[in-house]
């Protein structure tokens, strides 16, 4: 972009935490994206390194093999963080700016002109709250390239032919800096506005905004915003810029596919062991108009336990299984 006639690069809004939510809010629907300074404490960032760190040291000399192609070799990812640490997990996805984000924006609450249909499957109204799509942690080393420039509802072939709209948008995505985050160690790139482009507009780099940001502040987007992960050019590996990392947590609609698959990447035993409002959020809950049932029930209440502890006898031999008093009463 151009001021006056000379060259001037774009910048991210930049709000504290204790910014009013509708100013946050307005913000992020108007660029499509805006740090949040502050979002967690320095002591909350210090525990959620010391997790990290338990799978990923500090060190670089270590072999260590990136899945897939679309993150740089020098880049480890480290999944699921709602299931390694309650200050990974809990602590950040229940953070009061981020649950009234996934209240005021993605939490559908339907109501329909009728109510043909029976009333189990086809109420007047339903209520479809949001879901935790992927949690992750991105530890980028020095020599990681630039990463494509991409939207990250391209996950579920999305299309944009449509005019933006509220009521459009798929998912919310939180990027929570654990160490600093400057252009020279690769602080994501953000195009300003584009969340609003069709599939034909493609972006320019010197469009990009960079997401320079201390540790505990969080870069927050619209899914349909086009950004990329930068290229880390630090050479000197003793810098402390050498190491980048990224908390990041990514919320959607109920209705859509998570992009992780918890049920499956979080052992059972480390689920038994979270809040019912974790459990429900990663997937074990169906919303009022019955999505994600278990035997047309929410799992959560017909309970994890007992349903982590059926047999493949007791579903597959249900007879068999109660002369052999495997069914409990």
């Amino acid at each position: 972009m151009t001021v006056n006639g000379e060259a001037v690069s774009p910048q991210l809004s930049r709000l504290p935490v204790s910014a009013p939510y509708a100013q946050i809010e307005d913000t992020l629907l108007r660029d499509g994206g805006l740090i949040i300074t502050g979002l967690l404490s320095k002591d909350h960032i210090a525990a959620m390194m010391k997790v990290l760190n338990r799978h990923y040291p500090p060190e670089h000399d270590f072999k260590y093999a990136t899945p897939g192609s679309f993150f740089p070799q020098e880049t480890k990812v480290l999944w699921s963080l709602a299931g390694r640490d309650a200050v990974t997990g809990h602590d950040v996805c229940m953070n009061p700016l981020l649950t009234r984000l996934r209240e005021e924006i993605l939490h559908m609450h339907i109501t329909r002109p009728n109510d043909y249909g029976t009333q189990d499957m086809q109420k007047t109204t339903a209520d479809i709250p949001p879901r935790l799509s992927l949690s992750v942690a991105f530890d980028m080393r020095p020599g990681a390239r630039q990463q494509p420039l991409h939207r990250d509802e391209d996950v579920w072939g999305t299309t944009h032919e449509q005019p933006f709209s509220r009521q459009g948008i798929r998912q919310i995505g939180v990027l929570i800096a654990g160490t600093k985050s400057v252009r020279e160690n690769g602080a994501t790139l953000v195009i300003p506005g584009s969340h609003t482009w069709d599939d034909a507009r493609l972006p320019r780099i010197e469009e990009a905004a960079y997401a320079e940001m201390e540790p505990g502040d969080a870069l927050i987007f619209l899914s349909s915003l086009r950004h990329a992960g930068g290229a880390n050019q630090i050479e000197d590996q003793t810098s402390p810029l050498a190491r980048r990392v990224m908390f990041s947590y990514f919320f959607n609609r109920g209705y859509l596919r998570q992009e992780e698959n918890m049920l499956v990447s979080i052992p059972r035993d480390v689920v038994l062991g979270m809040s019912e409002e974790m459990q429900k959020l990663i997937g074990y809950e169906a919303s009022s108009s019955h999505c994600g049932f278990v035997d047309f029930k929410s799992p959560i209440d017909i309970g994890l336990k007992e349903l982590f502890s059926r047999t493949a006898e007791e579903f597959l031999h249900p007879q068999a299984a109660r002369q052999n008093g495997e069914i409990r009463a």
